[in-house]
């Protein structure tokens, strides 16, 4: 029930302004969890992991909704390449 919450939720957000800017504010997991709950919605963070796969294959109907969420529940950001190698910083030794 609570994955359906969460959908629901994010549906609910998707169509209203006011709550849209608010889910795409917030920074983290809990914040959006706490947004919901004021809106009447119970579900914990990973009920909505749980849903990402459903909201990916929607992106036309939840728009830029979605990329925050996405951003919200992805993993960190950073600059490294997908080689995993990270990248150079700093000068060779001189000897």
């Amino acid at each position: 029930m609570s994955k359906e919450n969460a959908l629901s939720f994010l549906e609910k957000a998707a169509n209203d302004p006011n709550l849209k800017n608010q889910v795409k504010q917030a920074d983290k997991t809990d914040e959006l969890v706490k947004i919901a709950e004021s809106e009447g919605y119970s579900f914990a963070p990973e009920d909505v992991r749980q849903v990402i796969p459903t909201l990916k294959a929607q992106t036309g109907f939840f728009g830029d909704l979605v990329e925050a969420v996405l951003e919200l529940f992805g993993p960190t950001h950073d600059d490294y390449p997908a080689t995993g190698v990270q990248p150079f910083s700093g000068d060779p030794p001189t000897r």
